[in-house]
C-alpha cells in the first residue's frame, strides 16, 4: 500500500500546478477552527481565498487564508504560536506556514477590515467559482505561465 500524497506543499523558489483536491476546503475549515482556538476573545473574519479555494480549478497546492481584522499585532502573535512565519507587508502582513524547513503550505494574509485588496481577492474568488468560463480562461493562463517560466 502506498502513502496518499500531502494535500499541501510546495518547495519554495518552485512553481508547479496541481489537479484540485477536495481536501484543501477540508484543510482550510481545521485551519480556520485552530485559528479561532487560538483567538478566543479576539474579532475577526476569515475567509478561503486563492486557486485552491475554487473547486475544479488547478492550483499551486498551498492554501491561502485571508483574515480580516484590527487586532494585528494580537493575531500576529498567535499566528507565530501556531507555527507561521511572520513575512511582513506583502498583500497585507504575510504570514506562512513551511513543513519540512522549505515546503510552503499555508499563505495567510491579515489585513485592515476595509482593505481594497482583500475585497478584491474575495471578489475575485467569488468570480472564479461563479464562471465557469472564466475559471477556465485564468486555468490556461496559470498553466501558460508555468510552462513559460517553469522553477
Amino acid at each position: 500500500m502506498t502513502a496518499e500524497r500531502p494535500a499541501l506543499g510546495l518547495r519554495q523558489a518552485s512553481l508547479s500546478l496541481t489537479e484540485y483536491d477536495p481536501r484543501w476546503a477540508e484543510l482550510f475549515a481545521k485551519e480556520a477552527a485552530l485559528i479561532a482556538q487560538a483567538l478566543p476573545d479576539v474579532q475577526f473574519d476569515i475567509d478561503h481565498i486563492g486557486s485552491t479555494s475554487v473547486p475544479g480549478l488547478t492550483a499551486k497546492p498551498i492554501l491561502d487564508i485571508a483574515m480580516r481584522s484590527t487586532h494585528e499585532e494580537q493575531i500576529a502573535t498567535a499566528l507565530t504560536k501556531l507555527g507561521y512565519i511572520d513575512r511582513g507587508i506583502r498583500s497585507g502582513r504575510l504570514s506562512i506556514r513551511l513543513r519540512d524547513g522549505d515546503i510552503r503550505t499555508h499563505n495567510l494574509h491579515l489585513y485592515h477590515p476595509d482593505d481594497a485588496d482583500c475585497r478584491d481577492q474575495i471578489a475575485f474568488r467569488d468570480a472564479l467559482r461563479g464562471n465557469p468560463i472564466l475559471r477556465h480562461q485564468y486555468e490556461h493562463l496559470k498553466q501558460t505561465l508555468v510552462e513559460e517560466l517553469g522553477d
